[in-house]
């Protein structure tokens, strides 16, 4: 087909929907993966974990399940929170090194978007990450890949997005690709049950960022707001649930369905502020991607409310905040404390210093926060260092 060239007046933004090409949701579909790899046509798969799900019965009943067929799995558990880059090096070397033919990611965000760009690196070493940092950069695709997430929070099983700690900059930065996205995805709420309260809380709240900023950013268009109002209207009503009773498995499936579905709405519309404001947290201090967006949510969506109050009023009917005779300004009010509201719920912190992060640190926080612009232009506000370094004082 050749290229679009005349001068059409739209009022849609254009958009690309890029979702791996087969998602498998239901409680127990974990135990798929063994179908799923031979489609693929691996023979050598390798799972690629934390620490902490390192030891989980879970991924020991699955890889017996895959060697028991025939196929000679492996497993690397070394992928961090927050994961440096340089950690990627050391995973290629064993993933070529043992010759792996696929990749599985089991864990939750960090391991998932570690697993999209080692995949890449695996089979085109010659990338150097630095250089496809933003937008559509990556150049090819790598190894198959299936995502099985552990957690209800990420929406990376559904993404094109992998964020990663440069740690001698002290910041993170997100790669965005379609050649990222995976072959499969694999979510299985009933894997989230053992989940203790405050990684069900924070991980929640994260999915909460990314439905409420996919629909609010200047790169949303009416697809994405469908599926974020959807994450929203899933988590706000479900998340408490989960804290309160984590074998609640019909909360536990809304929440994942709500994380998923918000996954797949900032795959397309990007995130913005609070996301920008949260690398340099997570960069310099070490803070989780989650409890980082947790934080800041309730004052950058309050510095978004001034002169965007008609776009708050879906996420306040989406959040069960709105009655008709409220103006767009109340509307908008009560859809940021319906959100402040769900934060105290559910326990999570709002403020920097509970981080032990200095007052000191905000002015470089908010120089090293303006350089994330593909993140801080797609804010529906404008943002400049002054305004991102009052709403960090605000924060602490």
């Amino acid at each position: 087909m050749s290229e679009i060239t005349a001068p059409y007046a739209s009022s849609m933004n254009p958009f690309k929907f890029r979702m791996p090409r087969e998602i498998v949701f239901a409680s127990g579909c974990s135990g798929l993966t063994v179908e799923k790899l031979k489609s693929l046509g691996s023979k050598r798969p390798l799972f690629v974990t934390g620490k902490c799900m390192a030891k989980s019965p879970r991924l020991a009943v699955m890889m017996d399940a895959v060697n028991d067929m025939g196929l000679k799995c492996g497993h690397w558990g070394k992928v961090l929170p927050e994961p440096p880059v340089k950690l990627l090096n050391e995973a290629v070397s064993f993933i070529r090194d043992g010759e792996y033919d696929a990749l599985v990611a089991f864990g939750g965000g960090s391991s998932m978007d570690f697993v999209k760009m080692a995949a890449v690196l695996a089979e085109h070493p010659e990338i150097n990450v630095s250089d496809v940092t933003g937008n559509d950069k990556v150049p090819f695709r790598g190894l198959p890949t299936i995502m099985i997430p552990t957690t209800a929070g990420s929406g990376s099983e559904v993404s094109a997005v992998a964020v990663f700690s440069f740690e001698e900059e002290q910041t993170k930065k997100g790669i965005s690709s379609g050649n990222l996205v995976a072959d499969i995805a694999l979510v299985d709420p009933a894997l989230t049950l053992p989940l203790p309260p405050a990684i069900t809380a924070a991980s929640g709240m994260d999915a909460l960022v990314h439905g409420v900023e996919a629909y609010l950013s200047l790169g949303t268009n009416p697809f994405t707001q469908d599926l974020a109002l959807t994450s929203i209207k899933a988590i706000s009503s479900n998340l408490a649930k989960c804290v309160k009773d984590g074998s609640d498995l019909e909360a536990r499936e809304q929440q994942a369905y709500g994380s998923m579905v918000a996954g797949m709405a900032f795959s397309m519309s990007g995130t913005a502020g609070v996301h920008a404001m949260g690398y340099p947290l997570g960069g310099e201090f070490h803070i989780p991607h989650g409890e980082a967006n947790t934080a800041l949510l309730r004052w950058v969506m309050e510095y978004n409310l001034e002169g965007c109050e008609e776009k708050f009023v879906p996420v306040a009917k989406a959040m069960g905040a709105y009655d008709s005779e409220m103006t767009a300004k109340e509307a908008a009010r009560s859809a940021l404390n319906a959100m402040i509201a769900l934060g105290e719920e559910v326990g999570v912190k709002t403020r920097l210093r509970d981080f032990g992060i200095p007052k000191d640190a905000v002015k470089r926080m908010a120089e090293s926060a303006m350089n994330e612009t593909r993140l801080i232009n797609n804010n529906p506000r404008k943002m400049d260092v002054k305004s991102v370094e009052e709403i960090y004082t605000k924060a602490w």
